[in-house]
């Protein structure tokens, strides 16, 4: 969002990652929501006597209507660019961004919200995830001039609240469904690892899927920290550049971390790959971020999985304690004696 209209900081807020991360954890669950938020929409009409009222996620490139109380076109609008009406500058303050006549501002006058809707007074409120950041926010629209109470903004501050509640209500409920669906995955996995764990890297390859993985290998070290062997099954690339230094796994290269902390590495950006695991990105130029897992069985440590994405990303919490899992349950199968990797 480079266009002058909509100013800087807005522009800086509006683009930042973390927002950004926020708005994607929580702005897939807005479809499922939409009836209840049209209701909290038409409430905010009523109780602030409102020609229209929106619920609106305030995307990198474009603003979402997800809520919507009021008539045509407002109605079936879906959304607007950023560049059109106020929602972007409500997301840099603290409480409330409102505008009694947009025409007095000669900047504002000509927005298209001004001169293709009629918006004259506005008032928005940011709708705040669990970590603070703003997603979008709940505004309330006027054709007329008008000066907002504190009592108005308190009630749309009240109404936003309930908004983040419905969405938040069902991100909880996808968790636990996702959390038991994996819970079950693990189960099957660890039966597959037990009768067959000559095949743990594809085993592993086949539940990583669902991440969108680019790579999946295995590399496993002696006592001294010397690679044995690598096996991949998909990016066969990526093994062989996780193999590749002058000693294999020496020095600073993330697998040589983990094999020797016990800790896992997770490189979230491209730049984090380049600066610290190079090898891999030379060989797999479409690589934005890495995870790399110690494969240990009580205090002996056999060696790394490693799983590569396309895209640049931060793990949650809940994925990174996924592949923990994933990680453990194949060290404890490679571990058995009586099998080989």
């Amino acid at each position: 969002m480079s266009d002058a209209r909509i100013g800087a900081e807005a522009s800086q807020v509006v683009g930042r990652p973390s927002r950004l991360r926020a708005l994607a954890d929580l702005g897939v669950n807005a479809e499922s929501s939409a009836k209840a938020l049209d209701r909290i929409a038409s409430v905010a009409c009523r109780v602030l006597d409102v020609p229209v009222a929106l619920v609106n996620l305030v995307g990198a490139d474009r603003q979402r209507f997800v809520g919507c109380g009021g008539p045509e076109p407002w109605a079936s609008m879906g959304g607007m660019p950023l560049t059109a009406g106020f929602c972007p500058f409500a997301l840099s303050v603290e409480q409330a961004y409102v505008l009694e006549d947009a025409r007095a501002d000669p900047v504002l006058a000509v927005n298209p919200a001004v001169e293709r809707f009629g918006v004259v007074a506005y008032a928005g409120v940011p709708l705040r995830a669990p970590d603070a950041e703003p997603i979008g926010t709940l505004c309330a629209i006027g054709f007329e001039p008008r000066t907002w109470s504190q009592d108005d903004i308190a009630l749309l501050t009240d109404l936003a609240a309930g908004v983040m509640a419905e969405l938040q209500l069902l991100a909880a409920t996808r968790q636990l469904a996702r959390d038991q669906t994996r819970l079950r995955t693990l189960t099957a996995f660890s039966s597959a690892l037990a009768q067959d764990a000559g095949d743990a890297v594809d085993e592993v390859s086949r539940i990583v899927e669902r991440f969108d993985a680019n790579a999946v290998w295995l590399s496993m070290v002696d006592a001294s920290g010397e690679t044995l062997c690598t096996a991949a099954a998909s990016g066969a690339e990526s093994a062989e550049a996780a193999q590749q230094s002058d000693v294999p796994l020496a020095g600073h290269l993330p697998p040589a971390e983990v094999v020797r902390t016990g800790e896992p590495d997770f490189l979230t950006t491209r730049a984090d790959v380049r600066d610290r695991f190079a090898e891999l990105l030379d060989a797999m130029p479409d690589i934005g971020s890495v995870a790399v897992l110690p494969l240990a069985a009580g205090d002996t440590r056999l060696g790394v999985l490693g799983v590569s994405f396309a895209d640049e990303r931060a793990l949650s919490a809940a994925d990174r304690e996924y592949l923990a899992a994933l990680s453990g349950i194949t060290a404890l199968a490679l571990a058995n004696p009586t099998r080989s990797p």
